[in-house]
């Protein structure tokens, strides 16, 4: 990577600040709220968690010495998915949440620099228009990515610490399970993997945006979201069919399926138990994303439209 495609990320981060102040300012309210939530956890409530069937505050109390330990004491498989359910939870709820910022920098990024007419200003420098604009994509579906996954390891760790901290000498402080590094590398190894799927998977619609985002003389908002509303809607009216809508269907939330989730993997079989660890990391099957046709044709499509988006930002007229 030279230095100047290295300068043009660069710009998009001084330029773009809601790429890493939106995600801060989340992740600092995920952690105040549930660290709260936590606080709120009265002893009456903890003791109504059960091991073996038996209430932990009636253990707690009947219990002595190491009859208490091994009492408290799950397998070490059943602790683990403490770790692993809580990692992909944050991950889940980081990575949505920008989705979402990203959605709103792709319609914006090319159009703001035509629309404050900075354009020219980049035009007169030496800087390819393929250049800038993967660049751009290149900030979408690699810089934030990446920032997904550090943010969501580093939170991960934070709330564990501060969990434990405010547990400390509760009924659920008792069975709270030590920090596993294993658990927790792993379950950044599946949230890499998922995240690299999904943004194979997306690349068409963030093609689609910046294709938008070039091309749109204003409202680019507008131009986003009303044909992937209006196009179904005007398909039933006058065919009475539904193969747009399948197909947008197919192409939000395709990603899921294909990694055939099995929900019965969080579940706490006998409700007295927490699920396996093994069963929370065999219940995401990555390997069906990277070896699905769709995919690869989405991300053909995509080129296309960022080929075509490269073609309107060299000769669109800004004078």
């Amino acid at each position: 990577m030279n230095s100047t495609f290295l300068m043009l990320i660069r710009r998009e981060i001084w330029e773009h600040k809601s790429l890493w102040i939106a995600p801060l300012v989340w992740v600092g309210l995920i952690t105040i709220f549930f660290n709260w939530g936590m606080l709120q956890v009265p002893d009456s409530v903890n003791s109504s968690v059960s091991v073996d069937g038996q209430p932990v505050g009636e253990l707690i109390h009947s219990a002595r010495g190491e009859q208490m330990k091994d009492a408290l004491n799950m397998p070490d498989d059943r602790k683990e998915s403490v770790f692993a359910v809580s990692f992909l939870v944050i991950f889940g709820m980081i990575s949505v949440f920008m989705t979402i910022v990203v959605f709103f920098y792709l319609i914006d990024c090319l159009y703001t620099e035509r629309k404050d007419r900075s354009i020219l200003f980049w035009k007169s420098l030496p800087v390819s228009d393929a250049s800038v604009v993967l660049s751009k994509l290149a900030v979408a579906m690699a810089v934030v990515p990446i920032g997904v996954i550090l943010l969501s390891a580093v939170t991960q760790f934070v709330n564990y610490l501060t969990v434990s901290l405010i547990l400390h000498g509760t009924v659920i402080g008792e069975i709270f399970p030590d920090w596993n590094f294993s658990a927790w590398l792993r379950s950044q190894a599946i949230a890499l993997g998922m995240m690299l799927g999904g943004v194979l998977w997306y690349a068409p619609i963030a093609g689609y945006l910046l294709l938008l985002s070039s091309w749109a003389k204003n409202k680019v908002f507008l131009w986003a979201i009303l044909p992937p509303i209006a196009l179904p809607v005007l398909e039933k009216v006058f065919l009475g069919s539904d193969h747009v809508l399948d197909f947008l269907g197919q192409r939000f939330s395709g990603y899921i399926v294909l990694m055939k989730v099995d929900p019965n993997a969080f579940e706490a079989g006998n409700h007295e138990r927490l699920p396996a660890v093994s069963d929370v990391y065999n219940a995401f099957h990555l390997s069906n994303m990277f070896t699905s046709v769709e995919m690869w044709i989405g991300v053909a499509a995509a080129a296309a439209m960022v080929f075509v988006t490269i073609r309107i930002r060299r000769y669109r007229d800004e004078s």
